[in-house]
């Protein structure tokens, strides 16, 4: 999903990821909708492998090939710049330079860390959600930094969920569930139905109600 955060391709009305206030020929005075998370909704309805990055990074070769990867449906959500109707609009996480400390890079089994490592996600128990902690001298374990961990969608969701600001911009692949695709699973079942059993066409067609028409 290419989410430039306007319709680019209708003369720039606002979308439903629009912030609250863009300005726009359909919301001349800022739009009101609060904007929904295109990758909070597919966790919502299940999706088994979710991921984000942004148009110029380095990293969404990577995102593109662990969704290529995964055995079933892959959404992935590519923030794009918009040239001509939301210009910049994601600059304060994606711009070429100076924004790194604003985006947090996720890789399955490692620590949640940012800003070069000076920062990290933590629980906060108290509250059961996410935090920003200070790392010091790469103690990022002392400072109960998380592990990232693919399989966990709780996480998954508390990742997409955090608003950026006071918190960096989740990125890379947020969830990943290795269980077996539909295809797999109804030819696993069809395969536990023939087991023991030898084909019988005539048997088949003979089965239930039949009659005979004679002439």
């Amino acid at each position: 999903l290419f989410n430039n955060e306007i319709y680019g391709l209708t003369k720039g009305q606002y979308s439903p990821t629009s912030r609250v206030g863009t300005t726009s020929p359909s919301t001349p005075m800022g739009s009101v909708d609060r904007p929904l998370s295109p990758c909070a909704f597919a966790l919502g309805v299940n999706a088994r492998f979710v991921a984000r990055a942004f148009d110029v990074s380095k990293n969404l070769p990577e995102v593109l090939k662990a969704a290529h990867a995964h055995k079933g449906a892959a959404f992935v959500e590519i923030f794009q710049n918009c040239i001509v109707y939301n210009k910049d609009v994601f600059n304060d996480f994606a711009a070429p330079k100076g924004a790194e400390d604003q985006q947090l890079w996720l890789e399955d089994g490692q620590p949640m860390v940012f800003a070069k490592g000076a920062r990290g996600i933590a629980l906060d128990l108290d509250t059961l959600s996410l935090k920003v902690v200070d790392v010091v001298d790469g103690d990022w374990q002392g400072a109960g930094v998380l592990v990232h961990n693919v399989t966990n969608r709780a996480i998954a969701h508390m990742l997409v969920e955090m608003p950026f600001g006071p918190f960096p911009m989740a990125l890379g692949v947020l969830y990943d569930d290795p269980r077996p695709t539909f295809e797999e699973s109804v030819l696993e079942q069809n395969a536990r139905a023939a087991e023991g059993k030898e084909p019988d066409l005539a048997r088949l067609l003979a089965k239930g109600q039949t009659w005979t028409v004679e002439g």
